[in-house]
């Protein structure tokens, strides 16, 4: 019986083009990033409080958000939490880095009982100073 080969007798053989493969691959790579953003978004939709005070946002690297829905659900930079959770996390994160900023983004329909815990929780982590972010107003 003689072997059978792909390649042919003058050497050339048979390849395969990866080229689409890839190109389709990375088509699907960026549209499940995009939508699990839309995702990750919508599920964190946090009508924050006006204001006509107040200062600018000033763009820093990557700050801590703490967010607090109108349902009471916290969350840190998007990932949801349970409460007893939240503060050896946020202790964590804040020794991890000291100097990032820490904004917390609470609804405005947010009862009062939810929001003050966890103000109380970011003050016995020794974190010196927490921005609370509303809308400008005008």
């Amino acid at each position: 019986m003689k072997n059978r080969s792909i390649i042919s007798s003058n050497g050339a053989g048979a390849r395969i083009n990866v080229t689409p493969m890839i190109d389709v691959v990375m088509v699907l790579i960026v549209f499940y990033l995009l939508v699990g953003q839309l995702a990750l978004d919508r599920k964190a939709s946090i009508r924050i409080p006006g204001s006509t005070s107040g200062l600018e946002e000033q763009q820093t690297l990557d700050p801590i958000i703490v967010g607090i829905t109108s349902e009471g659900i916290v969350s840190i930079n998007g990932v949801t939490l349970d409460q007893s959770l939240f503060i050896p996390e946020i202790e964590n994160m804040h020794a991890r880095s000291p100097g990032t900023p820490i904004r917390l983004r609470a609804d405005r329909d947010a009862p009062f009982g939810v929001i003050r815990p966890i103000m109380h929780a970011m003050r016995d982590a020794n974190i010196p100073r927490v921005e609370l972010v509303t809308e400008q107003r005008r």
